[in-house]
């Protein structure tokens, strides 16, 4: 299998200036990660995404391209927040838009690789796989490995 035409990596931030609470509370990174689970199920192929303090990382493939990534963003923040509101906790106020990094099939691997070594690099935990707010649901395509 080739895999997605089309690929995406993105970062979704917190508005630091004026957000202090943090995505990977308990309360908070639950809704978080069944967002992201979602994602994975019924919308793309995710590769990888990480929850950290202040931001998340997204990496996934579509067979179909997106019509605008900064709306997809937009998206899955509104979903997050929505959980949020059910859980009766506030919505947090993020950054607009997203961060877009440019990713080919054949540097998909060390994408993904850079995303969930992220807490180790940010002093959080000292292996990937202790970090419970990080997934990599989809296996990468053939042409990525």
């Amino acid at each position: 299998m080739k895999g997605p035409p089309y690929l995406y990596n993105i970062t979704l931030m917190l508005n630091r200036a004026s957000e202090t609470r943090r995505l990977t509370s308990s309360k908070h990174g639950q809704i978080v990660v069944g967002v992201m689970d979602d994602i994975a199920e019924k919308h793309a192929d995710v590769y990888a995404w990480m929850v950290m303090p202040d931001h998340i990382h997204l990496l996934f493939g579509r067979d179909r391209p997106l019509d605008d990534v900064d709306t997809f963003a937009g998206r899955v923040k509104r979903r997050i927040n929505k959980g949020f509101e059910r859980a009766d906790l506030a919505k947090l106020n993020w950054l607009d838009g997203c961060t877009k990094y440019d990713v080919t099939i054949d540097k998909l691997k060390s994408a993904r690789d850079y995303i969930l070594a992220n807490p180790v690099r940010g002093l959080l935990v000292s292996k990937p796989e202790d970090w419970e707010y990080s997934g990599a649901p989809a296996p990468l395509p053939a042409a990525a490995q």
